[in-house]
């Protein structure tokens, strides 16, 4: 080790295969199969992390410098929390100090050796993930023979590091049906426990057995354990692997939710990569999407792209171009939809009005009632005294003549009219008690929605 590099390291071995394809002959075909054999104490993040980057950087592995995406569609790839942006960062940096080295047995018999880091380079800025491979590295991680690709479904479902490192390996097996024959020490390299479990009942109890249980519950594939002994102890192990029937989780290249929308599928038919276009369809709505396609075909269609619709389409996407009818269609939108809520707003504000005018004319009518019956019992005598008495509190001419017109009923006088009589001893119902036994809004509530109302109807 150097400064505290971890490793991985990845050995080739030669399998031969036998080919039958005449009864009389035989055909022996060798073939570089990969097995992972990773060293290195990777967390259950930075693992699902390498297979996401390097899901997304596939396509343009050997033609691209540098490789992005957004931040928040990477956590949404490992099922991670997009806001803990720092321990992001954390596991990115771990990535960065780790070193991959490569045991190949070549043809000629000779051992070949390589090592570099798994990532020399990464940047989070304005909500992007930049990063790159060596070309190396990226020469081996794209040839067929020594990549499969994972299932991201069953990534983001993964709880445990043991869970996540036994599906990478046994999932590249599935179409011959069973794994390469595991030295039992070299199995415990490819979990990271080669230092505990050293009986193996315990390392079936503790690692084994868990890992098969969660791989075969949640992911594409069924593995069923298979062990070889040596005497009295279990000296390699082996996995059969075949299709899981119980779960219709797909790999990257079959349907799923994302793949099945109607944004993703446009999105290829204008030539955008899988890749592209699945980030796409996660980060933005489809009514978005489908306002930049439209975009793009009016802009081609009038020749003003000069570059490719495919480019001018991804600008549009990124960097939210807008068309001029667009624009105005969405202004105008945006005036019908406020003036849609004013109108209702000012319906509401209506209906409050209203509702406040009837409660207040069935109170004074209420009031007036009870103030008639006290002045009706009155001698003939005392009613003119009465008379004379509250016409005499008038200071215009205009209320005097109201009150003589409408009686004790005067919507205009009203106020004096209850002050004048509650003076002289008669009890009358406040507007709240009024309400509540009638079973409607009381005044102040009503007055406190008409307040808010027109303070919303103000904003618009």
């Amino acid at each position: 080790m150097y400064n505290g590099e971890k490793r991985i390291t990845l050995r080739y071995h030669l399998m031969k295969i036998t080919e039958n394809k005449h009864l009389q002959s035989k055909q022996i075909l060798k073939k570089h199969v990969a097995a992972i054999h990773i060293g290195a104490k990777l967390s259950l993040l930075q693992r699902k992390l390498v297979n996401a980057l390097l899901y997304n950087a596939y396509e343009g592995l050997l033609t691209a410098r540098e490789h992005t995406i957004s931040a928040s569609v990477l956590c949404e790839m490992i099922g991670f929390d997009s806001k803990n942006i720092a321990y992001l960062k954390a596991s990115l940096k771990g990535l960065m100090e780790t070193v991959v080295e490569f045991d190949v047995m070549e043809d000629d018999g000779e051992q070949s050796w390589e090592a570099m880091v798994l990532l020399p380079y990464a940047k989070i800025k304005g909500g992007v993930c930049t990063y790159r491979y060596e070309r190396a590295l990226a020469e081996k991680l794209y040839h067929p023979d020594m990549y499969s690709k994972i299932n991201l479904s069953v990534l983001r479902e993964m709880n445990s590091s043991h869970s996540l490192v036994l599906y990478e390996n046994c999932h590249r097996y599935l179409g011959t049906g069973q794994t390469a024959v595991w030295d039992i020490d070299v199995f415990r390299r490819l979990m990271s426990v080669e230092d505990r479990y050293k009986e193996f009942k315990i390392l079936r109890r503790d690692v084994i057995n868990p890992a098969m249980k969660e791989v075969n519950q949640v992911s594409n594939i069924n593995l069923e354990l298979i062990t070889s002994r040596r005497g009295r102890q279990v000296a390699a192990v082996q996995f059969l692997v075949r299709p899981n029937p119980q779960q219709s989780l797909l790999s990257m290249e079959e349907d799923d939710a994302i793949n099945k929308t109607a944004a993703y599928k446009a999105l290829l038919a204008e030539g955008i990569s899988k890749t592209l276009a699945r980030a796409w369809a996660i980060e933005y709505d489809e009514a978005y999407i489908f306002e930049k396609l439209d975009l793009a075909q009016d802009q081609a269609a009038s020749g003003k792209i000069k570059s490719s619709k495919a480019g001018f389409l991804k600008s549009a996407i990124e960097e939210d171009y807008h068309s001029e009818n667009a624009q105005k269609k969405k202004h105008l939108e945006i005036v019908q939809s406020t003036k849609q809520v004013r109108q209702k707003v000012e319906a509401e504000l209506e209906a409050l009005k209203a509702a406040q005018r009837k409660s207040e004319t069935a109170y004074r009518w209420h009031v007036a009632a009870i103030i008639e019956d006290a002045f009706d019992a009155l001698p003939e005598s005392q009613k003119e005294d009465v008379m004379a008495e509250f016409e005499a509190s008038f200071t215009s001419l205009i209320y005097k003549n109201a009150f003589r017109k409408s009686g004790w009923k005067d919507r205009l006088s009203f106020p004096n009219i209850m002050k004048f009589w509650a003076a002289r001893g008669l009890s009358l119902p406040s507007p709240a008690g009024f309400a509540k036994a009638q079973g409607s809004k009381e005044p102040a509530v009503l007055k406190a929605a008409i307040e808010a109302t027109e303070e919303a109807l103000k904003k618009l």
